[in-house]
């Protein structure tokens, strides 16, 4: 039990994210999600790992990036998730 709890601390501390690739969803509309452990900031570093993954698909483009939504949420058990709906112009 007590190697299984060390084990999942551990897990928890370390610093696991993922993002999804810009997904067109519209006509010029496109989303992207992230999800990012404690150890590389949570909701917050999230958030910034959407914005700058929307970013980098509007300059690949040669556009600006219009952002119209971004959902931030906890994920179990302690990571954040956020994903962005953006347009460019």
């Amino acid at each position: 039990m007590t190697t299984a709890l060390a084990a999942l601390a551990c897990l928890l501390a370390s610093g696991c994210a993922w993002q999804s690739a810009a997904l067109k969803i519209g006509e010029d509309t496109y989303q992207v999600s992230t999800n990012a452990s404690p150890a590389r900031g949570g909701i917050t570093g999230a958030r910034e790992m959407a914005l700058t993954n929307a970013n980098a698909k509007c300059y690949s483009l040669g556009k600006k990036i219009n952002v119209t939504d971004i959902q931030p949420e906890f994920a179990f058990p302690t990571n954040g998730v956020a994903t962005a709906t953006f347009t460019h112009r």
